[in-house]
């Protein structure tokens, strides 16, 4: 079986690679900027250059291919990737080249707990689009939406503690009792893994995430213990958040919050506990006691962080 994936090198696309080599598929990669696939040089993968709003190279990458892991979105919007642009008509891209080359067996699509049909919320709106051009495409396919994704490398847990790092007492937006339930990469990468030869999950939406559903001032409480740090939460109005994110982004190209990012706050982003369990017969690992790679996070680290820039040493891992 030939597998094409859609943002391979990623966080959780390099671990999808990875682990389909394992599971004995063979795997082609569309790779989007000519040097990445170098993660990949201990790996098998047959590599084709390209993004999701090329219809060539969409077209080319699909010939011959059995099955699809699409991952690629962007949960920050730029000056040439909105959510728009890569998450739904990204995915419409990939589903009709999916739809011209035929005899796909699988459609695996990852899209994200919350996704919704609300114009409020234009990033899990077009979350839910991409579904939407999925479900209707005709083709078998699975729908997975983890709830947040933890590992090294990850975005989220190393801005926090470059937070941890840095300060005394660590800000959190308003009450910090929102619902989390972080899922570890390696984890959800082999659920990917596991759905491609699952037929009785086709035609399925999962929603995914961890052993714990934890509220961000458990998150914060649980880097810190990870870190060796004993700090105070500070709990900041949303009002005033919001004014701080609209400065930030005036002033910075990449802030470490963002508008939309602030917006989702009030989103459930919670799974059916046992998920995990029930439907691939693994027990998920928890955060707490997987999350050592935060001790990489330096001062100097952090202060690149908080100034909207995460370290390559951090981000590639």
């Amino acid at each position: 079986m030939t597998v094409l994936v859609t943002g391979p090198t990623g966080f959780l696309g390099r671990r999808v690679v990875h682990k389909l080599v394992e599971h004995n598929y063979e795997v082609r990669c569309l790779v989007r900027s000519p040097g990445r696939e170098r993660i990949f040089d201990q790996v098998a993968v047959d590599v084709y250059y390209g993004d999701v709003s090329n219809a060539e190279a969409l077209a080319s990458a699909c010939q011959g291919i059995d099955q699809i892991v699409h991952l690629v979105g962007v949960i920050r919007e730029g000056r040439n990737t909105t959510y728009d642009s890569v998450n739904r008509v990204g995915t419409e891209n990939v589903v009709a080249a999916a739809q011209a080359a035929g005899n796909l067996s699988q459609f695996v699509h990852i899209s994200a707990v919350g996704a919704v049909n609300d114009p409020e919320l234009p990033y899990l709106k077009s979350k839910w689009q991409a579904e939407q051009s999925v479900i209707n495409s005709g083709l078998p396919y699975t729908i997975i939406r983890p709830s947040l994704i933890f590992g090294q490398g990850d975005e989220f847990m190393n801005s926090l503690a470059s937070l941890v790092r840095l300060f005394p007492m660590v800000p959190v937006i308003s009450g910090g009792r929102n619902r989390l339930q972080p899922v570890w990469v390696d984890d959800l990468a082999q659920c990917i893994a596991l759905s491609l030869s699952r037929h009785d999950l086709r035609g399925h939406t999962l929603e995914l995430g961890g052993p714990d559903q934890l509220s961000y001032n458990q998150i914060v409480d649980i880097i810190s213990r990870a870190m060796g740090k004993r700090r105070m939460k500070v709990h900041v109005p949303l009002w005033v958040m919001r004014m701080n994110v609209v400065l930030l982004q005036l002033v910075m190209s990449r802030p470490p919050i963002n508008s939309e990012m602030l917006k989702m706050l009030r989103v459930r982003n919670v799974a059916e506990l046992g998920m995990v369990e029930q439907t691939f017969g693994f027990r998920p690992g928890p955060m707490e006691g997987n999350i050592d790679f935060v001790n990489n996070v330096s001062f100097r680290d952090a202060l690149k962080i908080n100034m909207g820039n995460m370290p390559s040493h951090i981000r590639d891992h």
